[in-house]
Parts: C-alpha cells; sequence; structure tokens
C-alpha cells in the first residue's frame, strides 16, 4: 500500500482538457502536423530532391510552386515534417531523463548537496543557450545524435529546478513522512511517492518544454547548424526560401507556418493541461 494515497491526483479527463476553445484548436493543431509529418510523405506529388523548373509559381502542377532549385515545395513540406517531431521529442526525453532524476534527488536529500546542485544549477541556467549550441554544433557536427544531446544539455538545468521544486513540496506531506518511518528504501520513496504526486507537474513541464525544443532544434536549422541540404526540414526550408519571399513567398512561409502550429499546437495543450490540474488541486483543498 503507498502511504496515504489520498494525495494522489487521478488522470486528466480528456473532456476536461479540451473543455476550452485554446484546448480544442491545440488539439487539432497537434493532430494536423503531426498528420503532415507521418502521413505526408505517402501523399506528396514528387521526391523532395527532384529538380524541374527554378522559382516556378504556383501553379496546378505545384500548388507551393518549386524553390530555386526547382524542386517542388508542397513536396517538401509533406517530406519534411518528421525530423522537426522526432529530433525535439528525443531531445526532450533526454533531458528529463536526467534532469528530473538530478531534482527529485536533489529535493530529497536536501541539505548541503542540495544546495551545491541547486547553485551550479543556477550557474547553468545563466548561460546563454544559443550561443553554448552554436559552438558545440560548429565544432562537433550537425548529426541528429548531436542536435539531441547539445539540445538536452540546454533543457535539463531547467528541468531540475522545476522538478526539485515540486519535489520540495512534498518532502513534508504525512505520507512522505510515514513512508520512511516504515522503513521504505528511497527508490520505494521515490517510486511510491514521490514521482505519482509529481506526476501532473512532469506532463506540464513536458509540454512546455517540447514547444521550446521545436523553436529551438528549428532555430538552430534556420542558421545551417542543424538539417543539411538537400534535406527537406522545415526549419531549412525556411532559410533556404528567404530568397524567394518576393516571387513566391509561400515556399518561405509554409513551412513557418507548420513550425509555428506544432509548437503552439504543444503549448495550448500544455496550458490546459496545466489549468486542470490547478482546479484539480483547488477542488482537494480541505
Amino acid at each position: 500500500m503507498t502511504g496515504i494515497t489520498g494525495a494522489l491526483r487521478p488522470a486528466p479527463n480528456v473532456r476536461a482538457l479540451l473543455g476550452s476553445v485554446s484546448g480544442a484548436v491545440g488539439l487539432v493543431l497537434l493532430v494536423a502536423t503531426l498528420g503532415i509529418a507521418f502521413i505526408g510523405p505517402f501523399l506528396a506529388p514528387y521526391s523532395p530532391t527532384a529538380l524541374g523548373v527554378p522559382r516556378g509559381k504556383p501553379s496546378a502542377e505545384h500548388l507551393l510552386g518549386t524553390d530555386q532549385f526547382g524542386r517542388d515545395v508542397l513536396s517538401r513540406v509533406l517530406h519534411g515534417g518528421a525530423e522537426v517531431v522526432i529530433v525535439p521529442t528525443l531531445a526532450v526525453v533526454l533531458a528529463f531523463a536526467i534532469g528530473a532524476s538530478i531534482g527529485m534527488w536533489s529535493g530529497y536529500v536536501r541539505g548541503r548537496a542540495d544546495a551545491v546542485t541547486s547553485r551550479l544549477n543556477d550557474v547553468l541556467i545563466s548561460l546563454p543557450p544559443l550561443l553554448l549550441a552554436i559552438v558545440f554544433v560548429s565544432g562537433l557536427g550537425s548529426s541528429t545524435v548531436v542536435l539531441v544531446v547539445v539540445s538536452a544539455m540546454f533543457f535539463v538545468p531547467r528541468i531540475v529546478r522545476v522538478v526539485r521544486g515540486a519535489t520540495l513540496s512534498i518532502v513534508s506531506a504525512d505520507y512522505f513522512t510515514a513512508a520512511r518511518a516504515r522503513g521504505d528504501s528511497t527508490w520505494q520513496i521515490v517510486r511510491r511517492e514521490v514521482t505519482p504526486n509529481i506526476s501532473g507537474v512532469l506532463v506540464v513541464e513536458f509540454a512546455a518544454r517540447l514547444s521550446n525544443a521545436v523553436i529551438f532544434i528549428a532555430t538552430l536549422s534556420f542558421l545551417g547548424l542543424g538539417a543539411q541540404p538537400p534535406a527537406s526540414n522545415w526549419g531549412l526550408m525556411v532559410s533556404e526560401s528567404t530568397v524567394l519571399l518576393r516571387t513566391n513567398p509561400a515556399a518561405s512561409l509554409v513551412p513557418a507556418i507548420c513550425i509555428a502550429a506544432l509548437a503552439v499546437s504543444v503549448s495550448l495543450l500544455a496550458d490546459q493541461l496545466a489549468a486542470y490540474l490547478v482546479r484539480d488541486q483547488q477542488r482537494n483543498e480541505p
């Protein structure tokens, strides 16, 4: 039996999460962007690298026109979303595996170890993330592994701060004290008492960091530090197609809108989830 389980929060109800305009819009945008990213390649009319007439305007053959190399813009958009979804997700998963573990440990042990960890974490947060990413990617290359690791490094200290705060808020609770009095091991307490009671915070933080990671990694691709030509990555497409803003703005605007839609959808759902958890906490307060 897990301590005093009355502190556990029930799983969010889907209707409650989507019971607002922002939640519904977030879900629609998320489904649409994920559909483009993973189903789009099967619907593309051309190969994303097939060459044709350069700088073609939108037509019946090329609905979004062609880029400066004659590649069909629509086909490249439909092929370019998977990496924009997968790489940020992997980065945030890795960041959470490290950051959440350190944060829970720091909040659990408290004392001098917590103070040292917190001060070191504050130093890491103060470092400029984009500048460091440029330095590391320039030196190590722009492979998927490097992008995931470098991006995760940026998010780890921020996750540590949030998870540590959430853990500190429950270590003085009665069910936590009872678990320690029973002689439960640290692993048992973390698994049975800490993790379930901060799960809401973890979910919201994961969604918020995922939204940030989408923009962060797309920015690296825009700067030429992520996906490399002839990849059809949305961030790279925005960068390559800026020369077409006068003649065919869709070549740059459509992939930019797709990136924005993905980031906004995750952010809206995270906000709605956070609002749900606040209302649930208020209902459970005596």
